[in-house]
């Protein structure tokens, strides 16, 4: 007859130690999730200002047919660029891969053009160039999708690069 083990035996780990275990799993897995959650909105940003760097590129492709931003139209730079989405001023920049711009003195000299891209992270991005004073970089943090439009631009201050967010 086959003999049935001993329970008594004290072979295998405690609750306390199977407790202690989930514990420090749980904590790397918090310190996990946090570390992504930054990753994520890093890269987010990061898809936002590419589109704002190639809408001005774009602006100034135009730019260079007729020396003046007052021709450059959200059509124009479809034309020109149309992996990307171009919209007019008032109308928000709904994600990385579409650009509201405006060229704010379009009636008068047509020296300034300005795109704003709204990052899924909750950012909006503007870049200007302004042929007299140069290219200029501006971040307003914590905007919804619907508050990211180039004539916004007014509100912010453009530094020389990318501010750190």
């Amino acid at each position: 007859m086959a003999r049935l083990p001993d329970m008594r035996s004290e072979d295998g780990f405690t609750l306390i130690e199977l407790m202690v275990v989930v514990g420090i799993l749980g904590v790397i897995l918090v310190m996990a999730m946090s570390t992504f959650a930054g990753v994520k909105s890093r890269a987010q940003d990061s898809a936002a200002k590419a589109t704002a760097a190639t809408a001005l590129e774009t602006g100034r492709i135009v730019f260079t047919d007729t020396a003046t931003y007052a021709s450059v139209f959200p059509a124009n730079l479809t034309a020109a660029e149309p992996s990307l989405s171009f919209v007019d001023e008032v109308t928000n920049s709904s994600g990385p891969n579409n650009a509201s711009t405006w060229v704010p003195d379009r009636a008068t000299t047509g020296y300034q053009f300005v795109a704003a891209v709204y990052s899924q992270s909750g950012k909006c991005f503007f870049v200007r160039d302004w042929i007299t004073q140069g290219i200029g970089f501006a971040v307003e943090p914590d905007v919804s999708a619907r508050d990211c439009t180039s004539d916004r631009a007014a509100l912010v201050t453009f530094l020389t690069r990318w501010p750190s967010s």
